[in-house]
This record gives structure tokens, C-alpha cells and sequence, in this order.
């Protein structure tokens, strides 16, 4: 019988949440929270503030991170990392490159 201690410990396990869930969490606070729209935020490359808010729905990541580390998923919390790094990258290319 195959143990079943490697169930749902793969990195697409933790990058695929890890991607969607601060999408999701940054979509709500543009509904929600802010009167801006994503156009505006895009044509508006050095309005930092509210960049420096959007930021903050990557601390999703970081509850994803220690859900997949307590239960011993060490590939997915690796999944959830490469996301935030992903994020990261297009962070810093938003930045200084457009």
C-alpha cells in the first residue's frame, strides 16, 4: 500500500493557490476599498501608495506558506514561495521598467 504522507506535497499544490489567492484578495480591495480602477492604477505607474496597499495581499501567501509548512508539505510551501516570487518579479518590473 502506498503511504500517503506525499498527498497534495507537489509544488503546483502551492503555486497554483499561491497565485490565485492574492489576485483574488488584491480584486477585492480595488471593489471594495478604493475608488481607483486597475486601468488607472496601470496608467499610473509611480502612484505608490496605493502599490504599496496591493502589496499587502501577499500576506495571503505568508498564511499559505505556514498552513503548507505545519502540515509537512515542504513542495507546496516551495510552490508558494516560487508564487511570491513571481509577484516579486513583476513587482519590480512594474516599478523601474514601465
Amino acid at each position: 500500500m502506498k503511504p500517503t504522507k506525499n498527498k497534495f506535497d507537489h509544488l503546483l499544490i502551492g503555486l497554483i493557490p499561491g497565485l490565485l489567492f492574492p489576485a483574488i484578495v488584491m480584486h477585492i480591495i480595488l471593489t471594495y476599498y478604493s475608488n481607483f480602477t486597475l486601468e488607472y492604477i496601470v496608467e499610473n505607474t509611480m502612484f505608490s501608495p496605493l502599490v504599496n496597499d496591493l502589496k499587502g495581499a501577499l500576506l495571503v501567501n505568508l498564511g499559505l506558506f505556514f498552513i503548507f509548512y505545519w502540515l509537512k508539505k515542504d513542495n507546496s510551501a516551495k510552490g508558494v514561495v516560487f508564487a511570491t516570487l513571481i509577484y516579486a518579479a513583476f513587482y519590480l518590473y512594474y516599478m523601474f521598467f514601465l
